[in-house]
């Protein structure tokens, strides 16, 4: 008798920004390739600050000592709003460390969201999100270092504390109504970002897509495109979002 079907033959290691974890590994599962398995570690972020950041990442360590101990192949700081609120610096210094201590592969959010966009050659994107504008300012300087421009916002910020307590169906509605405002006032983007892990975004992607055809960038496949590349395992996902479906 044989088990290898259940038998996950990656583990990608994530450093998720709640205590609590729902919709984000509902949605990586109905998408993700069979055999890839997340192992995640809540951090537990209360509210969008600097010091709040900094404290759920002091114990960074523990968390990664954690992640190997269940055979991780590759680290991944999940959440766009943890790194928009400490800077590019202090981003681009925990990843680097992440792979130092750990020896894997080590990467974020925020630099899959990016690489998605350039593999999709973008130049001019709209992110669509609940953050407030000094984070979004945050958000374009990562853009920018890739050589994509920001050219506006369709925004309704909100704590975390609040939109956690969203029902999922209205989640996905807001980022459908802020998406479709997005392409409205600015017809001249290349595509829109749908930045947050709390709601269910790529139906919400292949919707958009489908109406004004461009681009629908969001975090889980830009996650899942990217990872996958790391780890020499990718292959385009038919009948999902373009970050998913181009090769």
């Amino acid at each position: 008798m044989t088990f290898e079907g259940f038998v996950p033959r990656l583990k990608i290691g994530c450093l998720m920004p709640g205590s609590v974890i729902d919709n984000h590994a509902f949605e990586f599962y109905r998408l993700a390739p069979l055999g890839v398995m997340l192992v995640m570690v809540g951090v537990g972020l209360r509210e969008f600050s600097r010091d709040d950041v900094e404290r759920v990442f002091a114990p960074l360590e523990h968390y990664l000592d954690q992640l190997m101990e269940r055979g991780v192949d590759l680290v991944i700081q999940n959440g766009v709003p943890l790194p928009i609120l400490i800077g590019i610096d202090a981003h681009d210094r925990m990843v680097a460390h992440i792979a130092s201590y750990t020896r894997l592969p080590a990467t974020s959010t925020v630099l899959s969201v990016v690489q998605a966009a350039a593999d999709l050659g973008i130049k001019r994107i709209v992110p669509v999100n609940k953050w407030t504008e000094e984070m979004n300012r945050s958000l374009a300087a990562f853009f920018a270092r890739a050589g994509v421009s920001v050219i506006g916002t369709s925004t309704k910020p909100a704590a975390p504390t609040d939109f956690h307590g969203f029902e999922a169906g209205n989640h996905m509605r807001l980022a459908y109504e802020l998406g479709r405002r997005a392409f409205l006032d600015h017809a001249d983007c290349d595509a829109i970002y749908i930045g947050g892990g709390s709601w269910i975004a790529e139906p919400v992607a292949v919707q958009l897509e489908e109406e004004f055809g461009k681009p629908v960038l969001c975090n889980q496949a830009a996650v899942i495109r990217n990872t996958l590349k790391m780890l020499g395992a990718w292959t385009p996902l038919a009948g999902h979002s373009r970050v998913l479906a181009t090769p």
